[in-house]
């Protein structure tokens, strides 16, 4: 597991407990949570969402129907930038993904949950899952940490991430000894810290999941109690709001929903993402269309950062869930984006064929896909060349589908591609034009199901 994150602040109290880690099956992107299950925006969270009215946006409900010709491309005269609902997995190991396939733990099957309900997420945080192959690497974890030790970090974490919503699961770590008596009083300091640092967020706050130690267990159901308590009473302004996560995993000494001794395995995992999926979606605004596609829509690297901005060629350049034949990655503050998103910068070279992606496709339903694009006028040094050099085409094509061929301008504009699927797995590619060197930048690829 190669994860990256921010330093422990000095005398940070830790404790990991021991066990034998196993990993167990993989749940696949588009799999649910039990046989026959179905899961569908509510009738009711559509109906009492506030809905944007504004000009710009009944141009991208159109833009969005998936009622277009077979390969036909639309937009491209004004920009309509996605706001995807920034969430932040924050806790400790367990929120790391401990023992899980991928070391991604709940978060790739609430990120599956999510899009497939039609919702545009963004997982934030300072710690990126290098390992990460295919949904969104950024969470906000540190194995090992106590409630105490991760509230000295929020300062430093949760302005910088600007968290909509903040998925809380902490507390494992002060169950092992005596002083588990005192995590109720950090966890109410800790809730206190994370309303002044993010006073328009919401919160759920979680009961933690079973150990299959008897003692620890003990501190655990107390403990837990105490949650429910504290959010209780930090919600009266409708901002922090209890999950009971606890009565969804099973711990026993064998034939459980954990790896070792507080670890969950993958199906512990799956049902932890179950569980924040309904608490999410009971409280999120109606989904602005129909089921989203693919894993990473806003091009989200663990290889791009603040300190660095710009990657070249297959191996830095890495996007988890699309295939890189030779594209550049371009930070979103370096792309002039402002939404979270990174961009790709095509190049047209010999070898160079682009970037492409799988979408989960259902033969016969329209897709619309809406993506974002602009010349690269990043500059000499920073993008390849001179900029009345650079390309202004590039092609956009679905599998077995026509291409379209796109012409940007300097600015960013918003485009869109419609076809209509004949099989359930479509490759999606974006490819360099003709003129050699560096080709325009493109990001916010968001493919839509047109489920009405």
């Amino acid at each position: 597991m190669l994860l990256s994150c921010g330093p422990l602040p000095p005398g940070a109290p830790t404790a990991r407990p021991t066990g034998k880690p196993r990993v167990t099956r993989v749940v696949p992107w588009g799999s649910t949570i039990s046989p026959g299950e179905v899961v569908q925006p509510s009738r009711a969270s559509q109906s009492t969402a506030t809905e944007d009215t504004s000009q710009g946006a009944a141009q991208v409900r159109n833009e969005r129907a998936g009622t277009g010709p077979d390969g036909a491309l639309g937009g491209g005269r004004s920009d309509h930038p996605p706001s995807p609902v920034r969430i932040m997995p924050l806790g400790d190991s367990i929120t790391a993904g401990v023992n899980s396939t991928g070391a991604t733990g709940y978060r790739d099957v609430l990120l599956d949950h999510l899009h497939r309900l039609g919702h545009d997420a963004d997982f934030v945080g300072p710690c990126v899952d290098a390992l990460e192959s295919q949904g969104d690497p950024d969470y906000a974890a540190i194995p090992g940490i106590t409630i105490e030790g991760l509230a000295g970090l929020l300062p430093q974490w949760v302005p910088a991430a600007r968290p909509d919503w903040v998925l809380v699961h902490i507390g494992t770590n002060n169950m092992y000894g005596p002083e588990y008596t005192a995590a109720p009083g950090h966890l109410r300091a800790f809730v206190d810290t994370l309303l002044r640092l993010a006073p328009s967020a919401g919160i759920l706050l979680a009961s933690i999941i079973p150990s299959r130690v008897p003692e620890w267990q003990a501190h655990i159901d107390e403990y837990n109690r105490h949650v429910r308590r504290i959010a209780e009473e930090a919600g009266d302004g409708n901002q922090v709001f209890f999950v009971d996560m606890a009565p969804a995993l099973h711990a026993a000494a064998e034939g459980d929903d954990l790896s070792d001794l507080v670890h969950p395995n993958d199906q512990g995992y799956a049902k932890m993402a179950a569980v924040w999926r309904d608490a999410l979606h009971a409280r999120l605004p109606a989904p602005d269309g129909g089921p989203i596609l693919l894993h990473n829509p806003h091009l989200q690297t663990p290889w791009l950062s603040d300190a660095v901005q710009q990657a070249r060629g297959n191996a830095p350049a890495y996007f988890p869930g699309w295939t890189n034949q030779g594209v550049n990655a371009y930070h979103g503050r370096l792309a002039g984006l402002d939404n979270g998103s990174n961009a790709v910068g095509l190049f047209t070279a010999p070898g160079f064929l682009g970037i492409s992606t799988r979408l989960a496709t259902t033969p016969g339903h329209p897709v619309q896909v809406t993506f974002r694009a602009r010349a690269n006028m990043l500059g000499v040094g920073v993008a390849c060349g001179e900029p009345a050099a650079l390309g202004r085409t590039f092609g956009i094509q679905a599998e077995g589908h026509p291409p379209a061929t796109v012409t940007v301008t300097d600015d960013w504009r918003t485009w869109t591609y419609d076809f209509t699927p004949a099989g359930p797995d479509t490759e999606l590619r974006f490819s360099p034009g003709g003129q050699a060197g560096c080709g325009p930048l493109f990001t916010d690829v968001v493919a839509r199901e047109n489920s009405s």
